[in-house]
């Protein structure tokens, strides 16, 4: 009778514990959406600032702050899961109400699904923002920034992208404040050569009354061909030189084309791109009359023949004293067609017939119909692992919500504390292995598309293992 009894109660039981918990759970979760998007908000004050200090609108400002909020929102989501998680549960075991539902036969998988089903619909919100809201919010803020009439000319400067100024074309790698660091510049002399430069650092200071700016470049080398067009290059180095750059043709296209960057794409875009690469491949062993299988090799065993000629001691020696690091001796040859340079090194070293000139050659002879499939596959790889990255931190609800349930529950004592600060110490951890995968998102042959995986499914592995010890032991 009492068997029966408890049979008909569970489900009415049951309903009532899953409504209380996802009632808690996402009321605590809404406080520390608001928390933890403020907090967010506040770094991109800094960027509102600097708009006030240029005297621009309030619309405008206005509009770049709201195109701020779907990035606030998506670096949220899970962050407030796994705080909601933790409190939650803390608390609950604190009361001694988590101990009450397993004393009347409640299963703690059965206590933690809710919760997790909360998750998962948060991680589809996140998916759906990560995919589509977030890249175009990104993009459309950046062509308002773009398009501002700024008194600050230096702010047409983006970094990561060549940019066109009349005879010169412009990149810079790095900003860090007011000062630009490795800077390469590119100038179109009048009898068609080419002069390279490159600056350590350098600073950008306005002309008043004209639209130039001034270039102050620290630490410069520059090369370009010898005039008489042979196989020589002038090499001049410098502490310090002043350059001016006209914008004039900039400031009149207030809202020109903009390269959009991986972040500006969204995912059906970059899934597109990585097509497009694959379809590349394909069209380069087409061309050799080779399978795509058998370009790869073909690939692979360049790239072995590179890593042999690393080994060579007469290459050492050349490099050695043309001051030259693998990496750059590789886009001397392949990019800046330099190869000469190299060969007359190793044959002063070794003579006409040295083993490792004859190296060289044949090196260069397998390197050059797979060049471009070296770039596909980096590129490739980059976007790949920006696409499952996406994926991977949105569905990082689950993740968070699946261990952080266990540790809530064993954290019952000053639950408050002790949950704030394992919550900060769960968000340290996810984002430390997300950002060390993503630093090798271009070493393609470690699958780094694969591996930006590891901190959820780390952390969903490490829950449902504690979520069965309590099972198990309780």
């Amino acid at each position: 009778m009492n068997k029966l009894i408890i049979k008909l109660i569970t489900p009415f039981r049951m309903r009532v514990l899953n409504s209380y918990l996802i009632k808690t759970i996402a009321v605590t979760f809404g406080m520390a959406l608001l928390i933890f998007s403020f907090a967010l908000l506040m770094g991109s004050f800094v960027q509102i600032f600097q708009l006030i200090l240029k005297k621009i609108s309030v619309e405008v400002i206005l509009q770049v702050l709201f195109f701020t909020f779907p990035k606030i929102i998506c670096y949220s989501l899970p962050f407030s899961m796994a705080a909601a998680t933790l409190l939650v549960f803390s608390r609950l075991s604190a009361d001694g109400e988590v101990t009450a539902m397993k004393a009347t036969g409640i299963s703690v998988f059965k206590i933690a699904l809710p919760c997790i089903a909360f998750s998962i619909v948060v991680g589809l919100v996140a998916v759906f923002f990560y995919n589509n809201i977030l890249p175009k919010a990104h993009f459309t803020q950046r062509k308002i920034v773009r398009s501002l009439d700024v008194t600050d000319p230096g702010a047409l400067i983006e970094t990561g992208n060549w940019m066109p100024f009349d005879k010169y074309r412009l990149r810079i790698d790095e900003k860090d404040g007011n000062v630009y660091r490795k800077i390469s510049i590119t100038e179109t002399l009048k009898d068609g050569r080419f002069r390279n430069m490159h600056a350590e650092r350098g600073f950008v200071k306005n002309i008043r009354h004209k639209d130039r700016i001034l270039l102050e470049l620290y630490d410069v080398v520059t090369e370009e061909r010898s005039p008489d067009n042979s196989n020589s290059f002038i090499r001049i180095k410098g502490g310090k030189v002043d350059m001016y750059l006209d914008l004039s043709s900039h400031l009149k296209k207030k809202s020109g084309k903009i390269i959009k960057k991986a972040d500006d794409h969204t995912t059906k875009e970059l899934k597109e791109e990585v097509n497009s690469y694959g379809e590349k491949i394909n069209e380069i062993a087409v061309n050799h009359k080779i399978d795509v299988a058998g370009i790869l090799a073909k690939h692979k065993e360049a790239k072995k023949m590179w890593k042999e000629l690393q080994k060579m001691k007469p290459w050492k020696k050349a490099l050695k004293s043309m001051k030259k690091k693998p990496k750059i001796a590789f886009s001397d040859i392949v990019a800046k067609q330099r190869m000469p340079l190299y060969q007359t090194k190793l044959k002063e070293i070794e003579g006409e017939n040295g083993k490792t000139a004859k190296k060289l050659k044949q090196w260069y002879k397998n390197w050059g119909p797979v060049n471009m499939i070296e770039n596909y596959l980096l590129y490739g790889s980059k976007i790949k692992t920006e696409i499952n990255y996406r994926y991977s931190y949105a569905l990082a609800s689950i993740a968070f919500a699946v261990i952080g349930i266990p540790l809530g529950i064993r954290a019952h004592r000053s639950e408050k504390t002790i949950g704030f600060l394992i919550c900060i110490a769960l968000i340290a951890v996810h984002y430390a292995l997300s950002i060390a995968v993503q630093a090798f998102d271009e070493v393609y042959l470690i699958r780094p598309d694969i591996l930006i995986w590891i901190p959820d499914l780390l952390f969903i592995g490490a829950g449902w293992y504690f979520l069965w010890r309590i099972h198990h032991y309780s």
